[in-house]
Order: C-alpha cells, then structure tokens, then sequence
C-alpha cells in the first residue's frame, strides 16, 4: 500500500477508535460500529435484478445487485475504492449479510472476484470486490478462485458512455494461470461473478464471456450496486 493510502487507512482506524456507531445513512446512533438503524437498512438493502442486454445474456445467465448506487451503498463504494477507508467494510458485510438474494447465488460452486490490473492493484493496495465479498463467501461456504486476470490496464469506466466501455474492456481479460490448469474447476460449474458497481454490465459481461468459453455452465453477476433495472 502507497504512503497515501497508508495514511488513509490509519485515519479510518483512529476514527473508528475516538467516534462512537453511527448508522452510515443517517447519522443515528447505533449499538455497535458497522450497524445500520432498522428503517435505513431496509431502504438501503434492496435487491434487484438488472436488465441486461442481448450481448450480456450470450454471457450471463442472471444478474442483481444489492442495493442501488444513487443511496448510502455508492457513498460507501467510493469510500472504500477511492478514499482507502476500509473502516466503512463492517456497514457493507452488514447490508450484504441482510440481502435475501436468489438461491442461484447461495448455491454457485465457486466465486470469481472480478480483476484488477496487476498495477492497479498495487496502486490501490487491494481488489475492492474482494473486500467486499470476502466475509460473505466465507459464511456461505463458497469458495473463491482467482480464474481471471486483467491483462492490460484500462481507462477507467467512470464517465465513459455504453458503447465506450464495452469498446474500453474489449479482449481486456482471460483465464489466469490458475484459471488455465483449473478445467475442472471451471467445467460445467456453476459461478458467481463479483464486482463492487454494475453500471452498463460491460466489465461483468467481457469476464463472463471467458469462464462460458472455458466451459463453465453458468455464470450469474453480482454486484454491490446497481442504478441499472
């Protein structure tokens, strides 16, 4: 991790030492750091499923978010990805452990966070997909394999219109090493795909479009936020 985010994060762990629980949307007060007031995490925690277009359904059996990005969800995303404050991960794994999602989800045989670009994520100092899904897999039992990788660095998709996305990830992913020794693992599996923000579909479409290639059976989308419907 890089001296700015170094900092970042140790900010975020003082404050969550000196400040006491509050809700993330709201303000009000809570019990415990990470917890929501009752009438936020139902407005916030509403999961949905995403229209998807000809070209993504060739890929993706199914996809839904969470929650929508225009609420606390996004703040919480931007924190995260943007501003390193890990802190803001006990509200998430609270909002993902109260969403009642499809049981396509619940009973995939592994997960595949989707991949950041080698220096991307050395930058950063993580793959925000993973810390948000991680604690939500594990209490699952759902495995998670790194079959992807992202081969070369692409223009962030903030800002860029549908066309322009899917023209920006093109060709941008493949299997990994892991992925390319796995057959077996991706053979005929059923798995769930996993990213922070479903915006257009185009990231999620571009990976699921390998692992149907490499003979997965299905594969179904998940994302933490979504304004698509």
């Amino acid at each position: 991790m890089r001296g700015a985010a170094w900092l970042a994060a140790l900010a975020d762990a003082v404050s969550s030492v000196v400040f006491p629980a509050r809700c993330p949307a709201c303000g009000a007060y809570c019990e415990r750091r990470g917890g929501w007031c009752a009438p936020c995490l139902s407005r916030t925690v509403r999961p949905h499923r995403l229209a998807l277009s000809a070209e993504a359904l060739a890929a993706l059996d199914d996809a839904w978010a969470v929650g929508f990005y225009g609420g606390a969800l996004g703040t919480l995303v931007r924190d995260l990805k943007y501003r390193s404050r890990r802190g803001v991960l006990p509200y998430i794994h609270a909002a993902l452990a109260a969403a009642k999602l499809p049981e396509q989800f619940l009973a995939a045989d592994l997960a595949v966070y989707v991949p950041l670009h080698e220096a991307r994520e050395k930058e950063r100092g993580f793959n925000q997909a993973e810390l948000i899904f991680a604690a939500w897999l594990k209490a699952k039992g759902i495995p998670a394999r790194p079959l992807l990788t992202r081969m070369r660095s692409t223009a962030p998709q903030y800002g860029l219109g549908e066309k322009e996305r899917r023209k920006n990830v093109c060709g941008a992913f493949s299997l990994s090493e892991a992925g390319k020794g796995g057959a077996g693992e991706i053979a005929g599996k059923s798995i769930v795909l996993l990213d922070d923000i479903l915006t257009t579909g185009a990231t999620l479409t571009s990976c699921a479009a390998v692992l149907k290639k490499a003979g997965a059976g299905s594969v179904y989308a998940l994302a933490l936020a979504s304004d698509r419907s």
